[in-house]
């Protein structure tokens, strides 16, 4: 199941500020200049926005270009809470603890609890506070 993630806000304003940037860029420069600058914002657009989870036997976490793999069966507690203006779930397992912001944050809790029940689910209380906000 694929899970799209919350596009921080910071992240869309550097994104609009480096096409303003390429825009005029593109005026002030020769072609070979321009085209290289083209490509190293696309990538930087794509590594700060391109963001989404997959679960199947395993959580993907797939940011930018990397690809984080955390075993669901190892994940010992999720931990639902705002951060900053978003609202994210932070998982701790054995090795790794990261963070991430799913659009529907109940439905992702409630796949990985399906899939591993033993999982300590803490701040149970802030999924009421998320279904009325958003």
């Amino acid at each position: 199941m694929k899970f799209q993630s919350r596009i921080n806000p910071f992240f869309l304003m550097i994104s609009f500020l480096l096409i303003c940037i390429l825009i005029f860029y593109y005026f002030i420069s020769t072609l070979f200049l321009f085209s290289l600058t083209f490509l190293m914002t696309v990538l930087l657009i794509i590594m700060l926005l391109r963001e989404y989870y997959r679960i199947n036997t395993y959580l993907e976490v797939y940011r930018g270009f990397t690809r984080i793999k955390v075993d669901i069966m190892q994940i010992e507690m999720m931990n639902i809470a705002m951060y900053g203006s978003r609202p994210g779930v932070e998982i701790s397992g054995n090795e790794r603890q990261i963070i991430v912001f799913p659009v529907e944050t109940e439905l992702f809790v409630k796949t990985l609890l399906t899939i591993n029940p033993d999982i300590y689910l803490q701040n149970q209380q802030n999924m009421d506070v998320l279904r009325c906000n958003f």
